[in-house]
């Protein structure tokens, strides 16, 4: 279990770099909100993004935040800690209603997928071009 959500945050930043390599952005400054990560993967011509909020415990905060994301991002999921993933998926059905994705991580880089949303095109076309250019 985590003590402070920086603490979860380095653990993450691991977490993404041995699996995913070093192909996300940490707090990416000037968007719709500062996204914890962002990962990106490219295929042929086309940019993906998929932003991740992490939060040890308030699940509600961290939705709000990561339905800001997808202004930027094909897909945003909130990871919570794994002690407060009870409390989200007993409020599951706002995860599906506003097509967030739900994770749930613990200190052991235990790295669950509670809720796996829809892959859409982000709501604005110039928030994207300004990541895309970051990339």
């Amino acid at each position: 279990m985590f003590e402070t959500e920086h603490e979860m945050s380095l653990r993450f930043e691991k977490y993404l770099k041995s699996n995913f390599g070093n192909t996300y952005l940490k707090e990416h400054p000037g968007l719709f909100g500062v996204p914890d990560f962002v990962f990106y993967a490219k295929q042929q011509q086309e940019i993906s993004f998929i932003s991740f909020e992490l939060k040890l415990k308030n699940w509600k905060r961290a939705a709000k935040q990561a339905f800001r994301y997808k202004s930027f991002s094909n897909i945003a999921y909130v990871v919570i800690g794994i002690s407060s993933a009870g409390a989200a998926m007993n409020n599951i059905d706002h995860f599906k209603k506003y097509n967030i994705g739900l994770a749930s991580f613990d200190s052991n880089n235990y790295f669950e997928i509670l809720f796996k949303p829809e892959i859409n095109e982000p709501y604005s076309e110039n928030l994207k071009q300004k990541l895309i250019n970051t990339v």
